[in-house]
């Protein structure tokens, strides 16, 4: 019976054909659609919990697009006043504030590693961020030639890294948040301030600004449930140049980008299912009429009702298998592809869905479609089985 099911479809290889690439392109579209967004709303929530920013106040004058500076890595080599902190800290409704210190982009030099990944000193006394993977090592700060890596950032030599020429311990490796924190190596603020001071591009830096000793970064913040953001950043512009980037409204604005965009490819993936569903249906529907004298020849020749029912649902599963296989594997590779462009315009949190989820996503997807085909195909089972050979034999030619 195997053999007839493949014969059927190798004699009607065009209506199969058509009917696995609509399958196909439409499980394509559902599987790339449903991983980013598990993706991006993955990457949201885990940003939101781990970060814990929510202002970030950088200094004044740099035109760096805030949703790259949040999830993108980049850094800018750029200071303000370290007494910046103090006043952040004073302001009614901020519940606490820590500072950071960037050295720069690092290179792809020798063994340092690649660009968009930034190097910065942190505050062991104020930080809440690199703060409980050193509890997790039973450590209270970083040594000097200790390092805490984000997710992202690769490395050559197991518990080793080389940074700018110097060689590194790893103590920890961060959990993956969606956020620039992927992008960061953790330094105490002591070396990164060493670092910079051996740079030499910098030097015009600390003759215009003073030593790196009296200069920060950037300035993390967080406010209190009841506080008013919008006035908390109007008193904060008054500290001093700078610009502060509110973190809820960067991640509203990727949202809301997100969710028409997804929306529109969502709404393009449930046609095309409907339309690749229909045609399955139509397919096997028609098979009652235009194939009575071929299934009248297998009663004649003594084929069970059972057989004619395992040919129909057989042709059926087979299509809707080849369709989602080649789905599957067309899903993933557009998946890849949209995430490349979509990075490539827009700096966004993204927590890459697990194997489990993506594997038990092609299951459901392959399973529904399965069970969709093997439903289409039996009304024409049932009406097969009340075929009676000597009447269908002389119907029409022979299919």
């Amino acid at each position: 019976m195997t053999f007839l099911i493949w014969k059927s479809l190798l004699h009607r290889k065009l209506q199969a054909l058509s009917i696995i690439i609509a399958i196909a392109i439409s499980i394509a579209i559902i599987f790339c659609i449903t991983a980013l967004y598990k993706g991006i709303h993955s990457g949201m929530e885990i940003s939101r919990q781990r970060m814990g920013a929510d202002i970030v106040i950088i200094p004044g004058g740099l035109t760096i697009e805030p949703s790259l500076y949040l999830f993108g890595g980049a850094i800018a080599n750029t200071y303000m006043p370290k007494d910046t902190l103090d006043a952040v800290r004073s302001i009614p409704g901020v519940t606490t504030a820590t500072p950071q210190f960037f050295t720069n982009t690092l290179t792809a030099d020798c063994h340092d590693i690649g660009t968009n990944n930034r190097m910065l000193g942190y505050d062991p006394a104020s930080d809440w961020i690199v703060g409980p993977w050193l509890k997790k090592i039973h450590k209270n700060e970083l040594s000097a030639d200790e390092v805490i890596l984000g997710a992202k950032i690769p490395t050559w030599v197991k518990n080793k890294i080389a940074i700018l020429g110097k060689w590194y311990n790893i103590v920890a490796i961060a959990e993956e948040t969606g956020t620039t924190l992927d992008y960061s190596l953790f330094v105490s603020m002591d070396e990164a301030r060493r670092v910079v001071s051996a740079n030499k591009q910098l030097k015009p830096v600390w003759e215009k600004q003073g030593p790196p000793e009296g200069l920060i970064s950037a300035v993390l913040v967080k406010v209190s449930d009841t506080a008013n953001v919008n006035e908390i950043v109007s008193t904060i512009q008054q500290v001093g140049y700078v610009q502060t980037i509110v973190a809820a409204e960067v991640k509203k604005r990727i949202n809301d980008q997100f969710t028409v965009l997804l929306l529109l490819l969502g709404g393009a993936a449930a046609l095309t299912a409907i339309a690749s569903l229909f045609q399955l249906f139509s397919r096997f529907y028609t098979l009652t009429w235009d194939r009575q004298a071929e299934w009248g020849l297998y009663l004649a020749i003594g084929a069970s009702v059972r057989d004619i029912t395992y040919i129909i649902v057989g042709e059926a599963i087979f299509i809707t298998l080849a369709g989602g296989l080649t789905g599957l594997i067309l899903g993933e590779a557009l998946y890849q592809t949209g995430l490349i462009v979509l990075a490539a315009y827009q700096s966004f949190p993204f927590i890459a869905p697990s194997w489990f989820f993506l594997t038990l996503l092609s299951l459901t997807l392959t399973g529904v479609y399965m069970l969709m085909g093997a439903l289409a195909a039996w009304l024409p089972s049932y009406r097969g089985r009340q075929i009676d050979p000597s009447t269908t034999m002389t119907r029409g030619e022979f299919d």
